[in-house]
């Protein structure tokens, strides 16, 4: 040859064998083979014959680790994708190759560096019983715009052979497409008999050879992903063995054109008019919209075809369902988190409670260094009386009602004194009483008797209304004084109510705490501190 080869030429020693003397041999025999060379042979005998393979004279190629560089590929089949027998460099000679059925699939490369002598086989048909009828091989052609390949394509006869001879269902579809096009698969329907079983049913697509470097995808699991090819052809093949023949799968194929390609102006990036643009850069067949098949990746072209199509809604997609089991198990799983956190807050909050309500017992236990005396009413609490004017103040009015008494002791035997220091505290002083709150603190100044007692102060002076005073004056004149902090009194001390002896005049209430001491030979009216320890509010 003169000038560069194509790889047609290369591969013309290998590829075309030479039928007469049953031989083939490296690309350029018998000089070296060249580099960057990558061909196919398929070998076929008449049903009843198996293959052998020798190699003779010599077998020289470069050697590599894994026969990664230079190598010849030998399986046991009418595909790339058959049963690998071998793959073999170096200098050492393969043993003899006999295939199992009645096709061979070999394979030479060469890279980029070295060239070596090469190699020269010879190849023979030897007689082998089958033990079964031939059956021609399971290989469908299709085209056009758009197509369907299933399942059911497979004639019932073959399933029956497989049954019988126990052979597995291999199938391949050849899809042809116009050229300058590429073609786009998904499947309507993938069910494979035995899932994730992937040595007994799987589906896998190649581009346009088929072999393992150019298979696009393998798939033996519970679906199937959409596909789309870099060239005009696609090789699909099924294959299914034992139970799994029960597997089921539909798939649907469109040619599209690439609207957008490098090198093109920018104005001829369009659709034509015989065309449908998808809006995804690639351009149909105008006849595929409205076809009740979704041949534009976004599905496009059956959006608004109908009004039952706009109100459609597949549940049964598994799409459709992979998106509600996650949306469902994402919304369960946060009510989940919100009823756990909130009985969570529930019970810390309860404990919380509970520990303060502990707290707060203690603080009162501990805080109670006086007994109380709680004398029980005698009769109802009457309503409240209607507010003290002024000058009773003034008058020393004792208006009709209980009087409640608070009383601290020192010792609880003094109970009978209590009684005597009151009556004489009423007697000295004309202390006006209303419903009313009352606090009581120590003495600002500390008075001891002889005994070494505390004195408690005396009582404020008696107040008399002066003659000539009128019994009312407006509030205007005397302003009612505020009440003092209660805390104290409603806190630490017990409350008990005196019945008041005067039945005409007005009711109120008072709370007075009255510290009394052991006895001695003065009186609380005589005790010699000014500033008292019953402070009295209304």
């Amino acid at each position: 040859y003169s000038g560069p080869l194509t790889m047609e030429q290369r591969c013309q020693a290998f590829s075309v064998a030479n039928v007469e003397d049953k031989e083939f041999y490296s690309p350029l025999y018998t000089s070296k083979y060249p580099n960057n060379t990558d061909c196919t042979l398929h070998l076929e005998a008449e049903f009843g014959f198996i293959i052998r393979v020798d190699f003779r004279d010599y077998f020289e190629m470069e050697p590599s680790e894994d026969c990664e560089n230079d190598f010849l590929e030998i399986r046991d089949g009418a595909h790339g994708y058959s049963d690998l027998m071998g793959r073999y460099c170096g200098g050492d000679f393969p043993p003899i190759i006999t295939s199992k059925n009645r096709y061979l699939w070999l394979r030479f490369r060469s890279d980029e560096t070295l060239e070596y002598k090469g190699f020269r086989a010879v190849y023979e048909y030897i007689v082998q019983e089958m033990g079964r009828p031939e059956i021609p091989p399971c290989h469908f052609e299709t085209g056009g715009v758009t197509g369907l390949l299933s399942h059911t394509d497979i004639p019932q006869y073959r399933f029956n052979y497989s049954t019988t001879y126990r052979m597995p269902i291999d199938c391949t579809w050849t899809i042809r497409v116009n050229a300058g096009h590429k073609i786009y698969l998904f499947f309507e329907e993938f069910e494979l008999a035995q899932p994730n079983e992937c040595d007994v049913n799987f589906v896998d697509l190649f581009g346009e050879h088929r072999d393992l470097r150019s298979r696009i995808e393998h798939f033996c699991g519970s679906m199937g992903d959409s596909v789309i090819t870099t060239t005009n052809t696609m090789h699909v093949r099924f294959y299914a063995v034992g139970q799994a023949r029960q597997s089921k799968f539909k798939a649907w194929f469109t040619a599209f054109r690439d609207r957008i390609v490098e090198g093109v102006p920018e104005e001829q990036h369009v659709c034509y008019d015989t065309e449908y643009d998808c809006d995804d850069a690639s351009c149909i067949d105008a006849s595929l919209e409205c076809n009740g098949v979704k041949n534009c990746r976004h599905e496009y072209d059956e959006e608004g075809c109908s009004d039952s199509d706009k109100m459609k809604f597949d549940i049964r997609s598994q799409h459709i369902i992979i998106i509600l089991t996650m949306g469902c198990g994402l919304l369960g799983g946060m009510c989940f988190a919100m009823c756990f956190n909130c009985i969570r807050k529930l019970i810390s909050d309860g404990r919380q409670i509970h520990e303060n309500i502990r707290r707060s017992r203690e603080q009162l236990e501990g805080g109670r260094p006086r007994s109380m005396v709680s004398i029980p009413s005698t009769a109802s609490v009457p309503p409240r009386p209607p507010p003290m004017q002024p000058e009773d103040y003034i008058s020393g009015h004792k208006p009709e009602g209980r009087t409640c008494v608070r009383v601290s002791s020192e010792e609880s035997d003094e109970d009978d004194d209590i009684e005597d220091d009151l009556d004489e505290l009423d007697e000295e002083t004309s202390v006006e009483m209303r419903d009313c709150e009352c606090q009581t603190r120590d003495s600002l100044t500390t008075q001891r008797d002889s005994s070494g007692q505390l004195t408690p102060p005396p009582p404020p002076p008696p107040t008399r209304r002066p003659p000539g005073v009128p019994p009312t004056m407006s509030h205007e004149q005397v302003p009612t004084p505020p009440p003092p902090p209660t805390h104290y009194a409603r806190n630490h001390h017990a409350l008990y109510e005196v019945q008041s002896d005067d039945d005409d005049s007005y009711k109120f209430r008072a709370h007075t705490i009255i510290h009394v001491p052991e006895k001695t030979s003065r009186t609380p009216s005589k005790a010699g501190k000014t500033t008292p320890d019953v402070l009295v509010t209304h």
